[in-house]
């Protein structure tokens, strides 16, 4: 199915994610969520495996009407409010320092660098403590990831998204311990910090409906990059017929 979104752990409306495929981001690809299912066998595929996948919001565009409803419920909120608690608890028991120790040394492989940024979100949505070590590995390992920033044939799209990686630096740069992430929540496409990080509610992009932005600043700033796939819904209609 390749890219339908724009950044981390979260999914556009099904009537727009399919007209769009040059501004996606983390955990908005079938290359992302392939490497949250191998992480899961970490450890093992008995009572020992990770399901850090159902810390992410729902993706699966093609669920039941009625399930993807259902994941819009307060049921399904607070199941993942305790789910997310519960999964923190096991990070932090050193879970989540064997993750990093596992992956990092592995990072020689395709793709290998880029999995550990993974392991950092998925540890960040959970609120799990990370080593300051681990921190600044992944400080450094954001310029080495490829970062596409308009539309990418899919034999050459690894790595981040443009908003994708703004938003996961901010994550890097206000992240609490105990506090999971959110990243299902609007991000600014340009400085990719949440409403949580400054108290802004964010405004989307008035001509695209898509990209977010803090304020005029940011949005002006972020105009040059943005600009190739700032389309209207019918533009893309349009250009998908």
């Amino acid at each position: 199915m390749g890219r339908w979104g724009f950044r981390m752990l979260s999914c556009p409306p099904l009537s727009y994610s399919l007209l769009i495929n040059d501004t996606s981001g983390l955990f908005e690809g079938d290359e992302d969520l392939d490497i949250v299912a191998a992480i899961r066998k970490t450890f093992g595929d008995g009572p020992e495996k990770l399901d850090l996948y159902l810390m992410i919001n729902k993706t699966d565009m093609v669920a039941p009407v009625e399930t993807r409803e259902f994941y819009q419920t307060e049921e399904h909120a607070q199941f993942l409010r305790g789910f997310v608690t519960e999964i923190r608890g096991r990070l932090d028991s050193g879970v989540g320092d064997e993750l990093f120790k596992k992956y990092r040394a592995l990072e020689h492989e395709h793709q290998g660098q880029y999995r550990t940024i993974v392991v950092g979100a998925l540890m960040m949505r959970a609120g799990a403590k990370i080593k300051a070590d681990d921190m600044q590995h992944l400080r450094d390992l954001v310029p080495k990831i490829p970062c596409q920033y308009r539309f990418a044939l899919p034999m050459r799209d690894f790595g981040f998204r443009d908003p994708g990686k703004a938003q996961f630096l901010a994550a890097l740069n206000n992240y609490q311990p105990g506090t999971p992430r959110d990243f299902h929540e609007p991000s600014c496409f340009h400085c990719g910090k949440i409403h949580a990080d400054h108290g802004i509610n964010l405004k989307k992009c008035g001509h695209c409906q898509a990209a977010w932005y803090c304020g005029i600043d940011c949005q002006r700033t972020h105009r040059k990059i943005h600009k190739a796939s700032c389309k209207a819904i019918w533009e893309k209609v349009l250009a998908n017929v």
